[in-house]
This record gives C-alpha cells, structure tokens and sequence, in this order.
C-alpha cells in the first residue's frame, strides 16, 4: 500500500487492514483469541481502568471484550476502528506477551481526522515501550492512512497518558471542564493534537 497522499484532503490509504507492524523491540500485531490472558491480566487490575470507560473486568468479561475487539481490524468509513495487541517478543523465539494494546479509529475519513487510544499493563511502565509502540501508530496513521489531524481524549488526571501525548510532540487542544458524568461524577476531558505538518517537521 502506497504512502503517498493521492489526494491533499481528507484521509487517504483507505480501507486500511490490520497488519503487523515491527519496532525495535516489539511486535504490533492483530488481536487473536489466544491473548485472553494476557490481556486479562491488565484488564482487571483497577489502576489499569481508572480513567477508562469500563470497570474491572472478571476473566468472562476480559473474553467478551476481547471478541469485541477481535472485530476492530479495519478501517474504512468513519466510525471504523482497529486494535492491535502490543507483544513483547520472547527472545528466545517462543509465545511473546501482550503488555497492552493500541487503538486507531477513523473520526472523519473527508477531514483526515484520527484518533488514537492505548492501554498498557503497570509493569512496563517506565520502559519507553508505549512511546515506542505510539510513534510506530502515528507512522501509519500520517503515512499510510495520510491523516490530516492525529488526537487523544484522555482525563487529565491520567498524567501518564498526558506525558505520552507531550513526547509524541502533542499539544493540549482543549480541557472540556465537566462535560461527562464519569464513574458516577463529572469529570473532564482533556484534547491532545497533532497536525500533519507538526509531524513531518519533528
């Protein structure tokens, strides 16, 4: 699939099919039913879902979450999306352990307008490993998919999540002041954004 923009507006390098995606020290890849555990492991720690939308998840649950997702490996309209399990491979060549994962989805295909999400397991904390695996995204994401606006909604108490956005040369947009009730309270919504033209000139 070709890099180059065939037309200046709006994404472009659609429909767009999961593949794998290598860095230096992981492999982005699918989501497969195999990696129930894996992903269970994070998906029910409460650290993990504080400033997510859905509530620890019970073995049952992290499997019907992740048949959910399994379906999210395309992008082709708005409203599309895709997931891809962030494995640490074994360097002894045997199974790799997924340690979180990264989400892409289609906002506006006219707009060239994406979003970006992830979620990795406190372990790896501190490695570079979602900076790693969120530069590899935006490759695709401004490359491949040639988006015009890349962003991330997170709660700007996820300081974490935040720093991430400041290292991948995102800016805060926007500090949406109470405009959900989250977890039972308001809560507000903070906008990370990076233009096409930001990127290329990193």
């Amino acid at each position: 699939m070709s890099d180059e923009a065939d037309d200046p507006h709006g994404a472009t390098g659609l429909p767009y099919a999961a593949e794998e995606l290598r860095t230096e020290r992981l492999l982005l890849r699918p989501l497969n039913t195999g990696d129930l555990d894996d992903v269970h492991e994070y998906q029910k720690r409460k650290d993990v879902v504080r400033y997510l939308y859905w509530e620890v998840h019970d073995h049952e649950e992290s499997a019907k979450h992740l048949k959910k997702r399994l379906a999210m490996n395309h992008l082709a309209e708005d409203g599309d999306g895709l997931v891809y399990a962030v494995e640490l491979p074994d360097p002894e060549g045997g199974h790799g352990r997924v340690v979180g994962d990264m989400s892409i989805f289609l906002k506006s295909r006219e707009h060239g307008q994406v979003e970006i999400g992830w979620v990795f397991h406190p372990a790896v904390h501190g490695r570079g490993y979602a900076t790693e695996a969120a530069e590899r995204v935006l490759e695709i994401c401004f490359g491949t998919l040639g988006a015009h606006r890349v962003f991330a909604q997170l709660d700007p108490r996820n300081e974490a999540s935040a720093r991430l956005c400041e290292r991948l040369g995102m800016r805060q947009e926007a500090l949406l002041r109470e405009n959900e009730i989250f977890k039972g309270e308001w809560g507000d919504t903070a906008i990370y954004g990076l233009l096409d033209s930001e990127y290329r000139a990193r």
